[in-house]
């Protein structure tokens, strides 16, 4: 039978405690790191958004980090710039490929009326 009062057991439980809270603590720290991580990842994108990275812009840009309701603000925004990008990208490549077709067809229709 098990008993609470051998020592063994009693060890063993405090060791896995102390064990608990350090991994506790290691997750604590890893979840701070992920979540700097974050912020420096965002702004970073809102510094390619600004399209330079004055000293100025630099310090106002970590002034907003210091509040939730501005980080969530600048995530916004740069979200929607991203997806303009985007929206642009693929504008252009359909412009291109129209082009081509374009091209394409002209060429087929020069070919036929040379054939006749």
């Amino acid at each position: 039978m098990i008993s609470i009062g051998s020592s063994k057991v009693f060890f063993s439980l405090i060791g896995m405690c102390i064990v608990i809270l350090i991994l506790s603590f290691a997750i604590y720290n890893q979840r701070q790191t992920i979540s700097q991580y974050k912020d420096n990842d965002l702004k970073y994108r809102y510094i390619k958004m600004q399209g330079q990275a004055t000293e100025n812009n630099i310090y106002r840009l970590e002034r907003q980090f210091e509040y939730r309701d501005s980080i969530t603000v600048v995530r916004k925004q740069v979200e929607k710039y991203e997806q303009l990008v985007k929206e642009q990208a693929e504008r252009i490549e359909r412009g291109k490929q129209n082009e081509k077709e374009t091209d394409r067809l002209t060429k087929e229709i020069e070919s036929l009326k040379k054939s006749k």
